[in-house]
């Protein structure tokens, strides 16, 4: 058995560069890649000391599992994970759009000081094609056309093969996620913690359901027989809550006000104890029905509430308690020496229900928009998936009261954002030539980099054995199989968005397109094919992506890229 030591080593700094971690880029572009899409494969995560075997697809699950060592992907993960917290979406993107270029740029003959100038003038014309109304990739959005909303709820849920989801069960589920969205959307569009989930194990999927209010897990209450619950009410049967977040257990650290004499008798927590009873008094005369506690309420003062006829929920949380605060419109009481009357809120009704063997509180108000939704699956890692995934999805619902614009998915957007910039670079090389000082082949060279990265993110989302081919003037994404004899009779193909047709012949492979030969595009043309993109997408279910997650991991990976390429050298204590 080997002890602890007893001397502290001496530490030693490791010197390293980019070349260093080219075999870990390459290792964790491939993990990234191969989970992206609805053909991603699944990956098995287990730690060093065989604990809990995690399965994902997932960037919101599957980064913060992996031990990364080296700083500089370190740095990527970071990037990803904060990218995450704000969209929950596009982290997979993130990183293979960065780690593409950083792989490329290594091998490139350019200079990294001058690759990082191009990214960002690329990044920049990339962001103007974006933002024209005139790029192919992208469709406007109208909250009234559900067909629009479904597609993209449609296109998140289906991208994680670990859900399992028949074409059944993912019709209910974003019909689920759908209906819970748009009854809690308020005028104000402000509903981002209006829709609580919970999940449970032991039904199939399409057994889930969305309850408007909140359901509440309250085993103190029998699961074999549903109970009819009693409650203090005022004059118009409105059931008032207070929602206490200071402790309630005796060890409050509020200061007491008064007068205190040493004597060996007093006890501190009893005089705690009866200070919030005297706070309690204060609720039950303003007749409270309900007092909510995020934490514990200490036994004595349960029993003198409950002599008062006051429900008690405790142990909540910070989570539950700010979705109670959205439902109730009490603010949260984390002193007793505040008037609680200026702080209770209200609910219509409270009934005790019974869901796949468990006892929950039905808390409810027609007024507020707050739901909740309950997953149900058959296996943990399934449930625990198409929870993040279905976060996911409100997340970018949200969103799209923001940015009433869809990207093309299935890699279309993609594919027609690098042959646009390509494209424009043609029309303003001389421009950027002098703004940056670099060489016309430098130029060529950071471009071909900055597109190929798209394109090969675009081809990662799709099946492995198929050619990526794409049609002028439009630049979308076909996916044709290797051979593809049988296709040559079709007379049209559709595109993987599913927005844009064309015939076999018309489809030429992504690495034949000439863009000198297509320079003089009419703009009628154009026009008239972007008409058609947004009426198809207003009437045909279609593959779409978030606009604003995906443009800013767009913007935060070739940030990463710049900043991973401006390292010279890596300095790391390996003691």
């Amino acid at each position: 058995m080997s002890g602890r030591k007893s001397v502290k080593e001496e530490s030693k700094v490791h010197h390293g560069e980019l070349k260093d971690i080219l075999e870990g880029i390459r290792l964790l572009k491939n993990i990234v890649q191969t989970s992206r899409g609805p053909y991603g494969k699944v990956k098995v995560i287990q730690n060093a000391s065989g604990g809990h075997v995690t399965l994902t697809s997932s960037s919101g699950r599957l980064l913060p599992l992996l031990s990364i060592s080296k700083p500089l992907l370190k740095l990527l993960v970071t990037s990803a994970e904060g990218h995450l917290q704000k969209f929950s979406d596009g982290g997979l993107s993130l990183m293979a759009w960065c780690l593409n270029i950083v792989e490329s740029a290594e091998n490139s003959v350019v200079n990294n000081r001058c690759l990082i100038e191009l990214n960002d003038e690329l990044m920049e014309l990339a962001l103007s094609v974006l933002n024209s109304d005139s790029f192919p990739g992208k469709v406007n959005l109208s909250l009234s056309n559900t067909v629009q909303i479904l597609s993209l709820v449609k296109t998140i849920l289906s991208s994680k093969p670990l859900c399992k989801l028949s074409d059944e069960c993912l019709k209910h589920i974003a019909s689920l996620i759908v209906e819970c969205f748009l009854s809690s959307v308020k005028e104000d569009h402000k509903n981002a913690n209006c829709i609580m989930i919970l999940t449970s194990e032991g039904l199939s999927v399409d057994q889930s359901k969305y309850v408007p209010g909140i359901l509440l897990l309250y085993p103190e209450i029998s699961s074999s027989n549903i109970k009819t619950l009693h409650f203090n009410m005022i004059q118009d049967r409105r059931i008032l809550v207070a929602l206490v977040t200071a402790s309630m257990s005796g060890d409050s650290e509020e200061v007491i006000q008064g007068q205190y004499h040493q004597n060996a008798e007093v006890n501190a927590q009893q005089t705690v104890i009866e200070y919030i009873k005297t706070f309690c008094n204060g609720i039950i005369g303003h007749k409270v029905g309900v007092i909510m506690c995020q934490r514990v309420i200490h036994p004595k003062i349960k029993s003198h509430l409950r002599e008062k006829g006051i429900f008690l929920i405790e142990r909540m949380g910070a989570r539950i308690s700010s979705f109670v605060q959205d439902l109730t419109g009490a603010i949260p009481i984390d002193s007793f020496s505040c008037d609680p009357k200026k702080n209770l809120g209200w609910l219509d009704a409270i009934d005790h229900v019974i869901l796949n063997k468990k006892s929950y509180l039905h808390l409810q108000r027609a007024d507020r928009g707050v739901n909740s939704l309950l997953l149900y699956g058959m296996e943990e890692e399934i449930v625990s998936e198409l929870k993040l995934v279905c976060e996911t999805a409100l997340s970018s619902l949200q969103n799209i009261l923001q940015y009433l614009i869809l990207l093309c998915g299935g890699g279309c957007w993609e594919t027609s954002l690098a042959f646009s910039i390509k494209q424009k670079m043609e029309e303003k090389r001389s421009s950027v030539l002098e703004n940056t000082m670099c060489t016309s082949s430098a130029l060529s060279a950071a471009c071909e980099i900055f597109c190929n990265s798209l394109l090969q993110v675009a081809k990662s989302s799709g099946h492995p054995g198929v050619m990526m081919m794409t049609s002028f003037p439009t630049f979308h994404c076909w996916r044709v199989p290797l051979d593809s004899d049988e296709h040559c009779n079709l007379d049209n193909l559709t595109c993987s968005c599913g927005m844009v047709t064309e015939q076999m012949d018309n489809l030429m492979s992504v690495n034949d397109v000439k863009i000198d030969s297509h320079s003089s595009i009419k703009d009628a043309v154009l026009k008239n094919d972007i008409s058609n993109l947004q009426q198809i997408s207003q009437t045909k279910s279609c593959i779409v992506d978030s606009y604003i997650s995906n443009v800013s991991a767009l913007r935060n990976a070739v940030s990463t890229a710049n900043m991973i390429l401006n390292v010279g050298n890596c300095l790391q204590d390996i003691n």
